[in-house]
């Protein structure tokens, strides 16, 4: 069974004192998504205070959608109507980081990579509906695709579940 590998970044979160650029992304696949896109990041903090972003270290694969996935955590989490603290930051980053591990292998572990972008999911949809974490509408990475972080979250979920089953 051949996979199509649509996204992943090993996840790193960060307390610092400086405001995010804003997020690009370097990778294409069949996929369609596009190397290169824009959403302006709010700063939801004043330049002195702390506040906790998303960092995307390297990977042996290419995974786009996964990168697309930190680059609107942190145009999510720097909006003005999110309230997340690090821990928060910190949680998603240790489930996104799972899937990563399991979709960064040559053969890519779907079981576990449905089981990791299910429990990421079901965080986002809490912090979502607790009104933590804003999901502005962003552009989407090709026509029909998702345009929050939410969406694209359930994007990966779907792919990764679909070909465990």
């Amino acid at each position: 069974m051949r996979y199509v590998v649509i996204g992943f970044c090993v996840f790193a979160a960060a307390c610092t004192g400086a405001a995010p650029a804003a997020p690009t992304s370097s990778a294409t696949t069949s996929s369609s998504i596009p190397s290169t896109f824009s959403a302006e990041t709010q700063a939801r903090v004043a330049p002195a205070t702390v506040s906790c972003t998303v960092d995307i270290g390297s990977t042996v694969h290419s995974l786009p959608l996964i990168q697309l996935i930190q680059a609107w955590l942190n145009t999510s989490i720097n909006n003005a109507a999110s309230s997340l603290n690090c821990g928060q930051v910190e949680s998603l980053n240790a489930k996104l980081n799972v899937v990563a591990e399991k979709v960064d292998q040559d053969v890519p572990n779907a079981d576990a990579a449905c089981g990791a972008s299910t429990a990421l999911v079901n965080e986002l949809q809490t912090l979502v509906e607790g009104g933590r974490l804003a999901t502005p509408t962003l552009t989407p990475p090709r026509p029909g695709g998702p345009t929050n972080v939410l969406m694209a979250a359930e994007a990966l979920k779907a792919h990764w579940c679909d070909a465990a089953h």
